[in-house]
Order: structure tokens, then sequence, then C-alpha cells
């Protein structure tokens, strides 16, 4: 990262005044990405491998006499396949000022608030950028006034968030998508669609039990939904009624979410807990759409050089639980056991290796591998290998031919 001092002395000398010192900091992180796919599309017009580009600059400008920084983060993906996956964003333009307990921010930026491994219920305020990784730990930034207040009773944060983000789709050539393409033209159920200004609050406390520490938090949101009601969009065709695509609905809810870690002696202990209502009982066509009670919840235990070496192996396991059934979400019932290997080297290598059972479809499973290292002080390597198996009754199905292996170079600057 590189800095700029910038000095701007007392307009008048001898005014009495110090010096006001703001800092500019700047860095630049660029990869390349390549995906080889096991087997053929199952999809018309898909692609057996996919090359990539990524460039993310960073710039902070830090006023150290004062209590403000601001923060702008672009992204751009150049995707030599797919159209629909070349795309850029600003994933952070935020200004933050702070004063005692209070801090406020305002502008575009990302806030992730889940605590599991395999599934993250509660995380509605960034938009999923669908194109980047079918995981969803990818974000679109967010236009959002968010307020903090640090207190005895834990942690408060209120948003408001102007504006709405559209979830990004594959197009033709893509992998990880449906038979029919997510139409660009989305319907809203707020009248006021993508300028509809939505509300957010949590509370988040830290505390202990019996020695060892304790993390709660309580979450409620009302807004437009993140995750989009796909319905299939019915044309005549040669006198024919033909599914041409999948129109991508945003419906209206309320939800409240908890999340609990617990971290006793090798142990931690999480879970996050969901309620989603939403505002309408169907989709425009007559499709039922179901609220939504949801739970993920597990352990990691880790074991400190088992091996007689500095390195550190995690065991995780983890359940699934969604009441609208496997119709409605391919996480309804599902247990998630894994493993991972921290080498506490230099070069912070870790490997994450895991598998996802559908205990409903025994025939389904998803089989995930991501090791990481750094090469050098300036470059970094990921590779990423996703494996997936599916009965045809499954959602999964959709990406039965969709094995994976994928390896990142990622430069620093």
């Amino acid at each position: 990262m590189k800095k700029l001092l910038l000095t701007v002395s007392a307009l008048l000398a001898g005014a009495g005044t110090s010096p006001l010192v703001s800092a500019f900091d700047w860095s630049l992180e660029a990869g390349i990405e390549g995906r080889r796919f096991l087997e053929s599309g199952a999809y018309s017009g898909q692609v057996d491998d996919q090359w990539s580009l990524t460039l993310q600059p960073e710039v902070v400008w830090d006023a150290e006499s004062g209590n403000g920084r601001f923060t702008f983060v672009p992204f751009y993906r150049k995707d030599f396949a797919d159209d629909e996956r070349t795309h850029g964003d600003i994933r952070e333009a935020m200004y933050m000022t702070w004063d005692g307990p209070w801090e406020l921010r305002a502008g575009i930026g990302k806030v992730f608030w889940g605590v599991t491994e395999s599934l993250h219920l509660v995380d509605v305020i960034n938009q999923t950028d669908y194109v980047e990784a079918i995981d969803g730990d990818q974000k679109l930034g967010q236009p959002m006034i968010q307020g903090i207040w640090l207190s005895d009773v834990g942690t408060l944060e209120a948003f408001v968030l102007p504006g709405f983000r559209e979830r990004t789709f594959p197009g033709e050539a893509g992998r990880y998508r449906t038979e029919l393409l997510v139409s660009g033209d989305a319907e809203y159920q707020a009248d006021e669609e993508q300028q509809h200004v939505d509300l957010a609050a949590r509370w988040s406390y830290v505390s202990e039990l019996n020695g060892y520490p304790l993390d709660l938090t309580a979450s409620v949101f009302r807004g437009t939904s993140r995750d989009p009601l796909l319905a299939p969009q019915v044309e005549v065709v040669n006198s024919v009624l033909t599914l041409t695509e999948l129109v991508p609905y945003y419906a209206m809810q309320n939800q409240i979410g908890s999340t609990i870690q617990f971290a006793p002696e090798g142990w931690l202990l999480k879970a996050e807990l969901l309620y989603r209502d939403y505002q309408l009982d169907a989709l425009p066509g007559g499709i039922e759409v179901k609220d939504q009670t949801a739970a993920v919840g597990g352990f990691e235990y880790t074991l400190v050089g088992p091996f007689g070496n500095a390195a550190d192996l995690g065991l995780l396991a983890e359940y699934q639980y969604d009441s609208r059934g496997a119709e409605y979400s391919d996480a309804q019932n599902d247990l998630f056991l894994g493993t991972r290997y921290v080498f506490n080297d230099m070069a912070s290598s870790e490997i994450l290796a895991g598998i996802t059972q559908d205990l409903d479809y025994t025939g389904t499973r998803l089989f995930l591998l991501e090791a990481n290292t750094r090469l050098n002080p300036s470059m970094t390597i990921d590779a990423t290998i996703t494996l997936v198996t599916a009965e045809e009754e499954s959602l999964a199905s959709i990406f039965r031919r969709d094995d994976t292996f994928e390896v990142a170079l990622n430069f620093f600057f």
C-alpha cells in the first residue's frame, strides 16, 4: 500500500492552530482466474472453460487530526466467455465519522451479519453477486446510512437503505444457471421498485458464560427481499404455450434474525435463526409464496498441533433447516461436515474441505475444497474444487454437470 501525506498548514502564520494532516492510502488488487468444468454443460450454449480478469483498487482518505475517513473500492471483472459475468460495481464508497460512543456512516458499503460456515441466513443488507460465486459470499455494494451506538447494553445499529440492487445471474454461456435464462427485466411488489427505502436494525452483545466468550445478536429488516422469486414467463410460440425465461420478482418482506456464538475451550458453537414474512401469498400467475422459518447451527472444534507441528486442525459440523421444504430450498434438511487445516506458516496457507449431504434426497450432495497460500509478499494463489451429485427431483440437479476446478492468481500492489 502506498501512502501520500498532505499537510495543510494554518492559513495565517501564527494563527496558533496545529497543522491538519490528511493521509491518502491506495492499493490495487488484480487477478487472473481460470475455471475448468469437468463435464459438458447441461444446457445449450454453455462453455467448458472460463477465463477472466479482475481489478479492485482501494483508496482511503483519513483525516488524522479529525474524526473522519472515506473509503472507495470499485470492482471490475472481464469474463471472456460469459458477457453477463463481465460487470463492474462500487463495493464501497463510504464516509464515516465518529464521536465517543457514536459512529455515522453514509455512502455505499458492505455489511456482513453471519456466523456459520455453510450458510448465512441472516445476512440481508447487501445483494448477492451471484456471477462471482455460487456460495453467496460475494456481495454488491449497497447505498446506506448507518448509525452505530456503543453502550453498556450492547452495540445498536440502525440502517436506512435507499436504493435496491438486483441480483446478477449468468448468461447463456455461463455455468451454475437454470435451463431457462433469468430475464434482465425484474418485477417488484413495491410501487417504488428500486427506489424503495428499506429499514434495518441490529443489536449485538458480547459477554461471558462460565468464563468463556458469548456473542449474541438480534436483527430486524423491513423492505425488498434480496432473494428474488423466479417466475416462469409463458409466451405463445407457433401457437404453442412455451416457457421462455424466468422473471425475477422481488417481494416485500419483514425479517427477524438472530445469531449465537459461544467459545468454550477448543470449541466454537454457533447458530443463525431466521423468520421471514413475505407480504404476499402468491406471485402474479398464481405461484404460491411461503413464509420462511430457517436455522443453521453446529460447531467447530480445533485441535492444536495434532501432528506435532504448528498447524491447527478444525472439525466442523452444521445442520441446515428450512420450513418451506425441498420445493423451495436446497438447504431444507441438510448436514454439513468439514475440516479446516491451518498451517500457521509465513504464507498463511489454509485448506477447507467440506461436504453437504441432503437428508431428504440421499443421492444429493455437494463437495467443496478451498485452498490458498501466499507465493510471495505480493502474490497469492487460490484453488477451488466443486463437485455436485444430485437426484433429479432436488433443486441442486440444475448444477449436476457443473463440477469445477478453479484457480486464481491474485497480485497486490
